[in-house]
């Protein structure tokens, strides 16, 4: 990524958040926004960014699923990012789809808890994101497009 790239970044609270956090040196050159939900931890870690609160919860709810589909197409129009990533969970897939469809380059890192199989999540983005990185060196074997690529903790 060059310097000048916007890069969204997309995550549930909670351990996808820090997991998404603890790779800040990455982007901490280029221009960027946060989309997560309005818990203590976010509002704690994130003070000093640019944040859009998404809707929860969205752990198998269409509703809300629906609900961040839209909120992620107004975002993505206004901000314009060059890459979204995401750590998951379910805000990461509505996220990823509708990057994927307005042109945004999307990588999508499993979860550090995912060890023999994907998440819910990974499992709807895993054709989608023009990238999917894992944190454990055998899923690669299991699932061909996966790429390790080291963990996050």
């Amino acid at each position: 990524m060059k310097n000048s790239d916007k890069i969204a970044l997309v995550c549930s609270s909670g351990g996808h958040l820090f997991q998404l956090f603890r790779l800040r040196d990455c982007f901490r050159d280029h221009p960027r926004f946060w989309v997560t939900f309005p818990t203590e931890d976010a509002k704690i870690l994130l003070k000093s960014e640019k944040i859009y609160w998404a809707f929860y919860p969205t752990n198998r709810s269409v509703k809300n699923f629906i609900k961040n589909l839209f909120l992620a197409a107004k975002i993505i129009t206004r901000e314009k990012p060059t890459h979204l990533v995401s750590t998951g969970a379910g805000v990461g897939v509505s996220f990823i789809y509708m990057a994927r469809l307005l042109g945004v380059k999307t990588i999508y890192i499993e979860s550090m808890t995912r060890i023999e199989d994907l998440s819910l999540s990974g499992r709807l983005v895993y054709f989608i994101a023009h990238h999917f990185l894992v944190q454990w060196e055998d899923l690669p074997d299991k699932y061909k497009r996966a790429v390790y690529a080291g963990r996050v903790i």
